[in-house]
């Protein structure tokens, strides 16, 4: 085209009949030749391409070639590919290149990317594992890694070093050479790293999320409280709380037990606001005995209660304390005309209703009836509102949280020869989703305990192996090495010997072909969980008769199916035992909880008589008179009368009466008593301990099948055993019976009257006072101890801040993580101590109104300290769920019925509160000691206990209708459904709490937004890794109990290849 262009212009130049100068014609022939030249050299150059030889090479290679020859570069990273070609091209040429780069091709393209999808797929897999180890809340060891490293997982991190400090090149050598070879002990031996023991214990303790692994500071940190989060919820949040706990990470179970601590602590203080009349009038109303006199005496505790109000034959007036006649001009200092007045104010004079014509101390009990009514009010609302917002509490958290069990159902039983692959098939034809992982629980309790005692071999052996690589690395070739060497190689020979013993007993004695048990079904979506619970969401009839669909059945077996627990939790040896073999296994313990129940009344028992035997000499009645006597005619009296020497000396201060030869007895009579009742108080706190630690023991023997089953069943037993222990042995003092069977006698108060105030009412006191703060000093004792120790470790580091050899060897890395961390919080006793404190405090507050107060100062104690240790010394708690709060919260409604009934026992003793019938009503005759002796159906049929009578008869038909209806309505709904085939409301119920971000389970495992365990596999448990004493790699490749037999051996290399199916 342009050789044509050229030819024409040329002949136009050319052409005779142009009349141009011929300058300017000649000048134009210039110019096209030129023209002419540039075109043949372009079409020369498009002939003939050159072509760069780093044109193959990648832009990473020539910047690399760049880098080594030191030419500077800026910007290389957004360099592009064709400047970094031209650069090379005119500063190399093609002197560097020593040959063609081979070209790929299609296949070999084909092949790298296939290659890289599955290091991909690879790489994915690791991180996902990564993630969810680090929601293994349990206690992990470490060993050999990279001791100066420290990776962060983004959510819990207290496991996110656990693979890291695995025994890594112990676990995998275990005689896997002849005895002869000795390449585990060749190598170095490498000092445990402080730095990493400091960063594990840190990382397990609890923290705020994020890579930075803030600590919590515990004088800031919000709890959150049970309450609404706008309104009026947000006018009254005076401390600026808010509703959303900071321990939400941690579970429901955490962050409702600090919310409940918080509700305990306004409730017991608004109790001991409503009830502090009642302990000022108790205190100061009678003026029967001055403050001096009662710290003189050790009264002081009885001197708050009804005991000092007296008997109706000695007081029946009681004085406003403060209130002056004279000096104030005010008429009605007497509570009964106060009490008169204010109450014909609100009560009206009508016919029928509650009538006062006394200005006695009648009237005063009926004043304490209506604050005592009021406050069983108060409880109730407050109760009410704890039960609704812990139920919020948990379907909040579970709604955005993700764990494993909102996508597995259980099967309680399957069919023996069950596979993993059938049940996967089964359930994907039968719901149209697809199933993600089977897992089967096996008949293998006996199998699991043999592999538990064979890791602890393997562990030993370990630190074996450490101490001989120590003694290799750092001690001279001498005799003593020698010899040390000598005796630890026996030691490991003897080790390897027991664990290859460990593996052939374990074939002789499991030789019987296991059977599934149990299984766990994971799906892939939640709304493959939810249809498997409606399909088998049948009523009654339809799942035990003829009507149960056949497309449901597996092999002709009907499957009952429920909700997983969480992965974490379950109990897997012992899920083989039958609820027959744990109820009669409960029995047994709770037997071995009475017989130390008895015991805790025998010991209290003969305390109680001691101080009776001791006090035997001081009950003779002072003088009439003799208190209004000088003190030498007091002392004149009393040379006359020795047995009178108690009402001399108790006027007399501890000093003086040590200095008086007449009060010696005396002192060291009172001095024994009082000691005796402060011992009896330490007893019962101690057998408060030792009922959770047999308790503690029982919950393993009871084989019960989950951890959060377990600990709710302790909480309530433990719950039960220190009330009676704490509250109720005080009541038994006086019942022959129980006297006879212990074999102990003495006379002692009952029916609570004025003497048993003295006694078992100062007994339950002095109880509730220590019950403050002795629970707390076993914790704070262990925190100090934990933290000294820890000072005088970081204090003898050498100069490169690593442990000094003299003063202490850490042979392994995972002996010095141990050092550092902290122990376990245990919510399950912290719930039983509360409501032990709230029970025992509230049954007798009307008659003792200084019980509240302790429970005040108990819950707000137990809230600061529990947070300060949780937050600066207990490790990682588990994911606990709300049963434990639920089960408390329902004990606290039995706790109302309790309280009116002894109400209505302590304000019916007719010796302190004679009382009036209701109208229509005689009195019975009098007895000769000024007291009335009435019948039951009499001291029912007193004014002041009327609305005692009346709130308890609405509880209690309340209670009963409730239930009786609840229990009516599921049966008559459960025949509706029969008749119309309707599914029940469990999956209603479950629907409430799906998560509000619906992703897949493979999507949520990960990318690692699974709390908790990701999988229902046993060997990926960190709990029974440790005890198997295998590595997670290994967990994650085998999902049978079976496949450790021979793990770490030389001739169970076998055991590896089994034939496993793993969906």
């Amino acid at each position: 085209m342009f050789l044509g262009y050229y030819n024409t212009l040329r002949l136009s130049i050319i052409c005779p009949t142009d009349q141009r100068p011929k300058n300017q014609r000649r000048k134009e022939m210039v110019y096209v030749d030129k023209l002419r030249q540039n075109a043949l050299k372009v079409i020369g150059d498009a002939r003939n391409q050159y072509v760069s030889p780093y044109d193959e090479w990648t832009s990473d290679e020539l910047r690399d070639l760049l880098v080594q020859y030191k030419i500077p570069l800026r910007d290389s990273a957004n360099t592009s590919h064709e400047t970094l070609v031209r650069i090379c091209d005119n500063v190399f040429g093609v002197a560097e290149i020593k040959g063609p780069k081979s070209r790929f091709s299609i296949e070999d393209l084909a092949r790298m990317e296939a290659a890289v999808r599955v290091i991909q797929k690879a790489f994915l897999r690791r991180q996902a594992l990564k993630r969810q180890e680090s929601y293994q809340y349990h206690n992990y060891h470490g060993a050999e890694c990279d001791q100066e490293s420290f990776e962060y997982h983004s959510r819990g991190e207290e496991a996110g070093s656990y693979n890291r400090m695995r025994r890594i090149s112990m676990l995998k050598k275990i005689c896997e050479q002849d005895d002869g070879d000795d390449d585990e002990i060749s190598i170095e031996w490498r000092k445990p790293s402080i730095k990493f023991a400091q960063k594990f214990a840190f990382a397990n303790r609890p923290h705020r999320p994020g890579k930075q692994m803030d600590a919590y500071d515990w004088t800031r940190i919000t709890l959150g409280r049970h309450c609404w989060a706008s309104g009026c919820g947000e006018q009254f949040d005076l401390w600026n709380e808010g509703r959303t706990s900071e321990f939400s990470q941690f579970g429901s179970g955490i962050t409702n037990y600090f919310k409940f601590l918080k509700w305990s602590s306004w409730v017991m203080l608004i109790l001991s606001v409503l009830h502090l009349p009642v302990l000022i009038m108790n205190t100061f109303g009678t003026n029967r005995k001055s403050l001096r006199v009662a710290i003189t005496d050790q009264t002081l505790a009885a001197m708050t209660t009804f005991g000092n109000l007296g008997s109706v034959m000695n007081v029946t007036v009681v004085t406003i304390p403060g209130c002056d006649e004279a000096e104030f001009q005010f008429e009605h200092c007497k509570i009964g005309t106060l009490v008169l007045r204010v109450l014909h104010l609100i009560l009206p004079q009508k016919k029928g209703l509650i009538m006062f014509d006394s200005t006695e101390k009648n009237d005063l009990v009926f004043l304490y009836t209506l604050i005592d009514i009021f406050g069983t009010v108060v409880f109730v609302i407050a109760w009410l509102w704890l039960r609704n917002f812990e139920a919020k509490e948990s379907r909040v958290l579970r709604r955005s949280t993700i764990t494993a069990s909102d996508y597995t159902i259980r099967l309680t039983s399957v069919p023996d020869d069950t596979t993993e692959k059938d049940l996967a098939v089964h359930f994907a034809g039968v719901t149209g989703e697809a199933v993600a992982a089977v897992h089967l629980a096996f008949n293998n309790a006996q199998e699991i305990n043999m592999y538990i005692q064979r890791g602890k071999i393997v562990a030993a052996r370990y630190h074996i192996v450490q101490r001989i690589r120590h003694a290799k690395s750092t001690m001279k070739d001498n005799p003593k090495r020698r010899k040390l060497l000598k005796k630890l190689m026996r030691e490991r020979d003897e080790l390897t010997l027991l664990v290859r013993q460990k593996d052939e007993r374990r074939s002789k004695i499991i030789n019987k072909r296991l059977k599934p048990i149990e299984a766990f079904v994971t799906f892939e979506t939640e709304e493959g969980f939810m249809k498997a619970m409606s399909q088998n969401d049948l009523s009654w009839f339809r799942r035990n008769c003829c009507c149960y669909p056949e497309r449901l059945k597996y092999r002709g077996m009907r499957l009952k199916i429920e909700q997983a627990p969480e992965a974490s939790t379950i109990i897997w040896e012992n899920l083989e035992y039958s609820s027959k073999s744990r109820f009669f296994r409960k029995c047994l313990t709770t037997s071995v909880a009475l017989l130390a129940l008895l015991l805790s009344v025998l010991t209290t028992f003969m305390a109680r008589d001691f101080k009776s035997k001791a006090l035997m000499n001081a009950k003779l009645l002072c003088p009439a008179g003799f208190f209004e006597q000088d003190s030498k005619g007091q002392l004149d009296l009393v040379t006359a009368n020795l047995g009178l020497s108690h009402c001399y000396c108790s006027t007399l201060t501890l000093n003086k009466q040590w200095n008086v030869n007449l009060c010696h007895d005396h002192l060291m009579t009172t001095s024994k008593a009082t000691a005796t009742s402060y011992g009896a108080g330490f007893i019962v706190v101690l057998l408060n301990y030792f009922f959770t630690w047999l308790m503690d023991r029982a919950g393993s023997f009871e084989k019960h099948r989950s951890l959060d089953e377990m600990e709710t069943s302790n909480m309530v037993r433990v719950f039960l055993l220190k009330f009676v222990n704490t509250g109720c042995l005080v009541l038994l003092y006086g019942q022959r019976w129980l006297q006879t069977l212990v074999r102990v006698h003495f006379d002692d108060a009952s029916d609570f009257n004025v003497d048993w105030y003295a006694t078992g009412g100062t007994s339950l006191i002095i109880v509730m006072a220590l019950n403050t703060i002795v629970p707390h000093v076993g914790s704070f004792v262990a925190y100090f101890m934990h933290r000294a120790k820890i000072r005088r470790l970081e204090c003898n580091l050498n100069a490169e801040k690593e442990t000094s050899d003299s003063y202490r060897v850490w042979y392994t890395q995972e002996e010095l993580n141990d050092f550092y961390k902290g122990p376990t919080f245990q919510l399950n006793y912290r719930y039983t101590q509360v409501l032990v404190t709230i029970y025992v405090c509230w049954m007798y507050a009307i008659s003792m109104p200084l019980l509240p107060i302790f429970g005040v100062i108990s819950c707000y104690l137990s809230y600061w300290v529990d947070k300060f240790l949780f937050c600066n010394y207990y490790r990682t708690p588990p994911m606990y769920s709300d049963a434990m709060s639920k089960t408390g919260t329902s004990l606290l409604g039995y706790l109302v019925i309790l309280h009116l009934g002894m109400s209505l026992w302590m304000m019916g003793n007719e010796e302190i509160f004679q009382g009036e019938p209701l109208p229509g009503q005689d009195y019975p005759a009098e007895l000769g000691d000024g007291i009335q002796s009435s019948t039951l159906r009499e001291k029912l049929l007193k004014k002041h206990l009327f609305p005692y009578e009346v709130a308890l008869f609405i509880l209690v038909a309340w209670t009963l209708v409730s239930n009786i209806s609840s229990t009516f309505f599921r049966k008559v709904c459960g025949f509706l459904q029969c008749l119309i085939c309707m599914t029940g409301g469990k999956v209603r119920a479950l629907t409430k709490i799906m998560n509000t971000v619906r992703v897949s389970y493979s999507s949520a495992r990960d990318r690692g937004i699974i709390k908790g365990l990701a999988s229902f596999n046993i060997l990926q448990n960190p709990t029974y890794q440790e005890a198997f004493a295998i590595t997670p790699e290994f967990a994650n490749s085998h999902s049978r109990i079976t496949s450790i037999r021979g793990y770490n051996t030389k001739e169970g290399e076998r055991g590896l290849s089994d034939n496993e199916h793993v969906i």
